[in-house]
């Protein structure tokens, strides 16, 4: 069945590119006339860091961003901000975190609200990042720091939409996967419960995404491996509270640096490609290095863009 005009996706620069920037930025500033919408940035996968030219590129693509007309009014990280930190010294942490900080203040004017991705936690690989565990912003707390929270995960409200942002990177014997711990889950049924405001939920790792099945293809043994790394290890109890609130409309996510869509029991699930691309080197599977647009209407309804911002390598 195809989408209506309220629930289009308008996809720019990855495997099938159908309209240009310009076209595509009209129809969507215009698919809804005489409805109300806030416009959301949902920019994901900085992975900033000293080498790759990768701070000309960030300063690019939020330049890019903010020169969008309308303007977004806020900015959804979708983590993975810096490079690496789980394996990172103290010293290489902190000069990433402050390349991220300097551009971003120096060049966006509107709210910016992360989730954390797996590469923002300072320090699980101890023998890499010389650390003990014991450091004040050890695991999670430097990403916490930097950005104000108390918590990892957080919600609130801005115009008529709600927005809900999880952290879903557990520490795992061989890394880590993607879940949402009990603690969170409880404070999510009670948080999604306290409102009726359309809601979006904002994950690094996808809750319900088709790319890690494209990626995880073994030609080998003729048979598709999706790992806890790739895709929300309980996504069924997700879906089941989503199911209790229908006012859940969207669920962002970032992690695959590829684009994809899953609409399934009224939440579209949205993969938000990657700003570095293939980790700055160019295109990740053919998708170009970009972020997304959001124009959210007040009854719930929305559209969605894929915006290549024009990354060159150096």
């Amino acid at each position: 069945m195809p989408f209506s005009a309220s629930r289009r996706e308008l996809l720019i620069g990855g495997a099938a590119t159908a309209l240009s920037p310009v076209s595509a930025i009209e129809s969507l500033a215009t698919a809804f006339a005489g409805k109300r919408t806030m416009r959301v940035a949902h920019m994901s996968d900085f992975h900033a860091q000293p080498e790759l030219n990768a701070p000309s590129g960030m300063r690019k693509s939020l330049q890019h961003m903010m020169a969008l007309k309308p303007r977004p009014s806020l900015i959804l990280g979708g983590g993975d901000l810096i490079m690496d930190s789980f394996a990172a010294t103290e010293e290489r942490t902190a000069l990433q975190w402050k390349i991220f900080s300097d551009i971003l203040n120096a060049e966006t004017k509107v709210p910016f609200r992360p989730t954390m991705g797996n590469h923002d936690v300072w320090g699980w690989n101890k023998n890499e990042s010389k650390t003990t565990g014991n450091e004040a912003k050890w695991g999670d707390r430097w990403f916490c720091d930097q950005f104000g929270l108390t918590k990892a995960h957080y919600s609130f409200d801005m115009g008529r939409w709600h927005f809900v942002v999880l952290n879903n990177i557990l520490q795992t014997p061989d890394g880590y996967n993607g879940l949402v711990d009990p603690e969170q889950m409880e404070w999510l049924a009670s948080d999604l419960k306290g409102t009726k405001k359309p809601t979006l939920i904002l994950t690094h790792i996808p809750i319900m995404s088709i790319t890690p099945v494209v990626t995880g293809w073994n030609a080998q043994t003729g048979d598709w491996k999706v790992g806890g790394n790739l895709m929300n290890k309980n996504a069924d109890a997700l879906r089941e509270l989503f199911k209790k609130n229908p006012h859940v409309k969207i669920a962002l996510s970032g992690h695959m640096h590829m684009v994809d869509r899953v609409d399934y029991l009224g939440v579209s699930y949205l993969c938000g490609g990657a700003v570095s691309g293939n980790w700055w080197r160019g295109d990740r599977l053919e998708f170009k290095p970009g972020y997304r647009v959001l124009d959210l209407a007040d009854d719930g309804t929305f559209t969605s863009e894929y915006v290549a911002w024009g990354w060159k390598e150096a």
